[in-house]
């Protein structure tokens, strides 16, 4: 009877614990279920509760495989203290990014210009009418509490001041970013194209390869389209940098030597320390960018990295519904950042064998001081003409060894450890993946049955009027996965030679036209629930590829003379921002 009250008593105390968050189908807004904080999710009744009860939104916006918002939810949102000035002062709201990505975006880009930068997690108070008053990232907790404290003192204290403060920035902003987006005369898409080498090599890291001088992200949509518009341009230091970027992308810190794959970004200039979260787009692009490489280049190594990408997506990320997940997250089961795949030198010297321990150290140089808490990463030091004059063995001898060792190490920790996943499969995600899938089939005709089941997948989310963002809920796709979803079908159709597969694309495509390009402007979804935004002539590119793009392609590359018009047209279009800034729009200048 004791055991029986006290187990009554834990499930009554979960329940009161527990949010609206609980047992929600995204991993990240889940694992906020038993926070002390009242989180909703985004949506009318969170904003109807803001005006009812006069009070600031709160929206936290993080994902999965994000570090540093596991940092702020065990430093903040789990500490009832931080929960009980929240609760009282705001209609708090928990936002997986990868779900809502437009209102990611527009709020991504008001702190990236009121505070000179940002990223996630993302914390933004808005007015009950949804106008941000002002934002931050990643907070201390003392900090964190001092900043809740004072602006909710300021809002029972001169709510009309704040209100007319955030009305009039959003107009400020929107004034400002909306002269970017006038028409440009006397230019056009083929001179801007002509441009672009010029325009990227100006932010190049010529000396350690990859954009900028601080840490590094692959900009794969910059470096792809440079890569394609050097084919005619031929300019011999962009060729260089071409290919110091992609050498040093595959053999440091931003891939995984052990089971392939790439890190979101490096935390240095030298391409050493990765954060080391793997998300699915990553992945996705990858292969697109070294086949293409390896084409141009003739460069089997290229293409063999692109291959290992593809094996590591079915290997690794490989989820339910024959679909691929988000990502995998940058802390261990034990709350490690990067300890699932880095190595203590003892831990090595058990599992490997002398001989396999000496190669280990030749080749990644395994045996350096501990760099990290939990080890170090494997990082290729010595290529294989290297070891070859080191250990006096062919190199047909000297890559069975490594591919024997990589395996070896592979299955040691898949056995040994764990690494948390954030399972959601997103339509627009999968739709990248089944284009690099079509791209590499040439090469590896085994993926024509992985291909055809990820083909099938994305129909069933796509009912012929409207495409399901998610495989979880029924809420309808962003552009994004509009225009993703018919690009991946487009692409695999064309490299099946399945024509329906292709007819399905250009009918998704149709509907993305209706839904998303109003009145000479692109809005990125079809129920933004805050004040009106910039109406964008273009779309730029991020870490991914602009949904613009993927969508012009499919349209220009189809057989029907209304998209073709649609298309081109809006190709021709040219506005400030796309004349003033062209880094920002790569894929633009080079269509995928």
């Amino acid at each position: 009877m004791k055991k029986l009250l006290t187990f009554l008593l834990l499930i009554s105390l979960q329940s009161v614990l527990a949010n609206d968050l609980k047992n929600n189908s995204s991993p990240y807004l889940a694992m906020h279920g038993n926070d002390p904080v009242n989180w909703m999710e985004w949506g009318k009744p969170a904003i109807e509760k803001a005006k009812k009860e006069n009070k600031l939104l709160f929206v936290s916006i993080g994902y999965f495989s994000c570090h540093w918002c596991h940092v702020m939810q065990r430093e903040s949102y789990s500490n009832k203290g931080i929960a009980k000035i929240l609760n009282k002062n705001y209609i708090s709201v928990k936002v997986d990014r990868e779900l809502n990505p437009v209102l990611d975006k527009r709020l991504i880009e008001f702190v990236q210009i009121t505070n000179g930068t940002a990223g996630w997690p993302l914390n933004v108070f808005l007015t009950p009418e949804g106008y941000p008053l002002v934002g931050a990232t990643y907070m201390p907790r003392e900090h964190f509490a001092n900043v809740l404290r004072q602006l909710a003192k300021k809002w029972k204290a001169d709510q009309p001041s704040l209100v007319a403060q955030a009305k009039e920035m959003s107009k400020t902003l929107n004034t400002m970013l909306q002269k970017q987006e006038h028409p440009s005369k006397g230019v056009t898409i083929q001179q801007l194209s002509g441009r672009y080498i010029s325009t990227a090599m100006q932010y190049a890291d010529t000396m350690q390869g990859g954009f900028g001088q601080q840490r590094k992200f692959p900009q794969i949509p910059q470096l792809w389209a440079l890569l394609k518009l050097n084919q005619h341009k031929k300019n011999k230091e962009a060729d260089e940098f071409i290919k110091l970027t992609l050498n040093q992308m595959m053999s440091k810190g931003l891939h995984d030597e052990i089971a392939g794959g790439f890190f979101r970004y490096v935390t240095d200039p030298d391409w050493e320390t990765p954060h080391f979260e793997k998300m699915i787009y990553t992945n996705a692009m990858m292969p697109l960018l070294y086949l293409d490489a390896a084409d141009i280049y003739k460069n089997d190594q290229y293409r063999q990295v692109a291959l290992e990408t593809i094996n590591f997506l079915n290997a690794e990320m490989r989820g339910s519904g024959n679909a691929y997940i988000s990502s995998l997250s940058a802390v261990d089961d034990k709350n490690e950042e990067g300890g699932y795949y880095l190595w203590t030198r003892s831990e090595l010297k058990k599992i490997l064998t002398a001989e396999e321990y000496k190669l280990a150290k030749l080749y990644w140089n395994l045996d350096r001081a501990g760099e990290l808490p939990a080890g170090n990463l494997p990082r290729q030091v010595r290529s294989i003409d290297q070891l070859v004059i080191k250990m006096q063995q062919p190199s047909e001898k000297i890559r069975a060894k490594i591919k024997a060792l990589k395996l070896k190490l592979k299955k040691h920790r898949n056995k040994t450890r764990v690494i948390p996943r954030d399972t959601k499969l997103l339509s627009g995600m999968n739709g990248l993946t089944l284009a690099a899938f079509a791209r590499a089939l040439q090469y590896d005709p085994g993926l024509k049955n992985t291909g055809d089941k990820l083909s099938q997948f994305l129909l069933k989310l796509w009912n012929g009027k409207t495409l399901r963002r998610s495989a979880s809920n029924a809420k309808e796709g962003t552009l994004y996965d509009y225009a993703a979803t018919a690009w991946g079908l487009d692409k695999w159709g064309a490299a099946t030679h399945n024509a329906n597969i292709r007819q399905i694309a250009g009918q998704i495509a149709k509907i993305a036209w209706k839904r998303f390009y109003i009145n000479n402007s692109w809005h990125e979804n079809t129920n933004s629930l805050l004040p009106p935004g910039v109406k964008l002539s273009h779309i730029s590119d991020s870490s991914l590829i602009s949904a613009e793009a993927l969508l012009l392609s499919v349209s220009l590359h189809s057989k029907d003379p209304e998209l073709v018009k649609k298309a081109s047209a809006v190709q021709n279009h040219i506005s400030r921002s796309l004349e003033t800034d062209i880094y920002a729009y790569p894929s633009l200048m080079a269509l995928p």
